[in-house]
């Protein structure tokens, strides 16, 4: 880890033959992470895989890398969902290195949005980075979309090709991203190096969100590349210590709510007060929601006061 000319911390990692992480910038508290974006390099071109937050020190960084490699051709920017610390840098780096912005179908609209792809609500990285932050706001204008991908699509970069999955959960439309040749795959936000993803009802589902860890069980990955955080070693136990975590909250609210628990509020004090930092709140907050929406879908609870809030 080093510091470059805007006095920011920067890191580049190859996590495996031709894979390559940039970081630019810490979390502000332990446990919250810069995003974290990949350079794919294949033998006749390359592929960017998530942009953060569109910040100068950040897209330089990432530019003065890929200049570095020979400034490969770039055959894709792939974001692999909407929200602002991952699509924030696409028009910078598009216009830098010509490569095609691509995206899910689903996440189209809302990434092309300038009040959509701001600083998501819902996002603690986002909110608790920006407390030492003296560089504005960044990152919220739209970004326009070259080519939409679904799942099971391919981009073949000469030795190597990235395989295309459609993970809804996290975002309804999140990209996650197989690199075949050795075996990463690319996760956004759906899975995160340490900690729990954020599920908001306004933007994901937390029932999708389980049936998308289970089909990323069935795929040969050999390390999972998060969003945010350390690389993953172990993608199966990973993946299921997280639905056995989210199976283990529901039997929690369910508990809470049987014994009289019939507000969020209270369900929200239940399980989280005192436990976590206190601007990581609302997004215990948005979890319980997406939570109660799938355990009312199944019968198990009836509704709850507050939980029909925004975010």
């Amino acid at each position: 880890m080093q510091k470059d000319a805007h006095d920011m911390k920067t890191s580049i990692t190859e996590i495996a033959a031709g894979v390559h992480q940039m970081v630019v910038g810490e979390g502000a508290h332990e446990g919250v992470y810069a995003p974290n974006v990949y350079l794919a390099l294949g033998s006749e071109r390359a592929a960017i895989i998530d942009t953060a937050y569109g910040k100068d020190a950040e897209v330089d960084y990432y530019l003065a890398q890929w200049r570095a490699m020979g400034s490969p051709e770039i055959a894709a920017i792939v974001l692999t969902h909407r929200h602002g610390d991952h699509i924030g840098g696409a028009n910078r780096l598009r216009e830098a290195t010509g490569g095609a912005v691509f995206c899910h179908g689903i996440e189209q609209e809302a990434i092309e949005s300038e009040q959509s792809s701001a600083r998501a609500p819902d996002e603690p990285f986002q909110r608790m980075a920006d407390e030492n932050d003296d560089e504005g706001d960044y990152g919220t204008e739209g970004v326009s979309v070259d080519a939409t991908v679904k799942d099971g699509d391919t981009l073949e970069l000469g030795d190597a090709t990235l395989e295309f999955i459609h993970t809804p959960g996290h975002t309804l439309g999140s990209l996650s991203i197989l690199h075949r040749q050795t075996g990463v795959l690319f996760s956004g936000d759906m899975i995160l190096g340490t900690g729990t993803t954020v599920i908001s009802p306004d933007h994901g589902d937390m029932a999708a969100y389980i049936e998308s860890m289970r089909k990323m069980k069935g795929f040969d990955s050999r390390m999972i590349a998060p969003g945010h955080g350390p690389m993953i070693h172990t993608p199966q136990d990973k993946l299921n210590e997280m639905i056995t975590r989210r199976f283990a909250r529901e039997e929690q609210i369910v508990k809470l709510v049987e014994a009289g628990n019939r507000s969020l509020d209270t369900l929200l004090d239940a399980i989280y007060a005192g436990k976590i930092h206190p601007q990581l709140m609302d997004t215990a907050r948005s979890q319980i929601r997406a939570h109660l929406i799938k355990l009312q879908a199944e019968g198990r609870v009836s509704d709850i006061d507050g939980q029909d809030e925004q975010d």
